[in-house]
């Protein structure tokens, strides 16, 4: 009995996040890595359950920070995130929040909080794929803020990872 509660109960979050999704307030990369959650009796099953709803929260909230101009709170609170030390599977969401995250503060022009937001995500990433794509959202910074060279070099160090991928 306890695994069907857990299984409507992950099916209720996935629902959720699905929504969420469709209405463009997650990103694609937790609805994903939600989706694919191992068998549901496990105790970890729930604990990574309830990690990756407060990282969707988390991410809720830093969303509304920048809404509401209260950029201070940025960094703090995409830590919390960062903190949760979610399973490796699940890096390209936490890659893939860091960048939307980034591309919401270019928007408010808040270059220098984009860049401490990608440093800190940079600095978890064990996977090469997902630290080039956060490089490259770091030179989409760099080159919004005209720093040219800086951007420039930037995407060559994403590409001198994605071929390292390639050629072990």
């Amino acid at each position: 009995m306890k695994s069907l509660r857990i299984s409507r109960r992950l099916c209720r979050c996935c629902l959720c996040l699905l929504l969420l999704a469709f209405a463009g307030m997650a990103p694609a990369g937790f609805v994903s890595a939600a989706l694919a959650v191992q068998s549901p009796g496990q105790q970890t099953q729930d604990s990574v359950e309830v990690m990756l709803s407060i990282a969707e929260s988390q991410y809720e909230i830093v969303k509304l920070v920048i809404k509401q101009g209260n950029y201070d709170r940025v960094l703090p609170e995409m830590r919390k995130i960062y903190g949760l030390n979610l399973p490796a599977r699940y890096e390209q969401a936490v890659a893939e929040s860091a960048s939307l995250v980034a591309h919401l503060l270019v928007e408010s022009r808040q270059f220098s909080l984009a860049h401490d937001v990608l440093k800190e995500a940079l600095a978890r990433m064990k996977d090469g794929r997902n630290e080039a794509s956060l490089l490259k959202i770091q030179a989409y910074v760099f080159k919004s803020e005209g720093k040219l060279q800086e951007a420039l070099e930037t995407l060559e160090r994403a590409v001198s990872i994605e071929k390292r991928l390639i050629r072990p």
